[in-house]
C-alpha cells in the first residue's frame, strides 16, 4: 500500500523556503547599497551567496531546474521529485523566474494531489 502524502513538513517547508526567498530578493539582491558593498570586492562573506543568487534566475538555472523536476515528477510520478519542483518553484517565482518557475510547480503540484494507485482486486 503506498503512503500518504504528509501536507504539514511540507507546508511548513514550503512557507520557510518562501520566507528565505523573500529575505533573499528584498534584503540581499535589490538594495542598491548592498550591491555597491557587494561589488567592491572586500564586502562581507555573504557577498559570495548573493552572487550565486543572482547567476541561478539571470542564466535560468533555477527556472530550468523546476521545470526539469516538474517534467521529470510527472513522467515518472516521483512523490519527493514533485515537491522538490513544488518547493523550488515558490522559491523561482519570487526570484524573478515566473515562466518556467510557475509551470514546473503546477506539474509538482499535479502529482502530489493525484490519489495513489489502489489495488485493482480488493483482497
Amino acid at each position: 500500500m503506498p503512503r500518504r502524502f504528509s501536507w504539514l513538513p511540507f507546508a511548513i517547508i514550503l512557507t520557510l523556503v518562501f520566507a528565505a526567498a523573500l529575505f533573499a530578493r528584498h534584503r540581499m539582491i535589490e538594495p542598491s547599497d548592498i550591491g555597491h558593498l557587494c561589488d567592491s570586492g572586500q564586502g562581507p562573506w555573504w557577498c559570495g551567496l548573493r552572487l550565486a543568487i543572482i547567476m541561478s534566475f539571470s542564466r535560468d538555472w533555477l527556472g530550468g531546474f523546476v521545470l526539469c523536476a516538474g517534467i521529470a515528477a510527472t513522467v515518472l510520478r516521483w512523490r519527493w521529485l514533485a515537491a522538490c519542483a513544488a518547493v523550488a518553484g515558490i522559491a523561482g517565482l519570487v526570484l524573478y523566474q515566473f515562466v518556467f518557475s510557475a509551470t514546473g510547480l503546477l506539474l509538482g503540484l499535479l502529482v502530489l494531489v493525484r490519489p495513489g494507485r489502489r489495488a485493482a482486486f480488493p483482497r
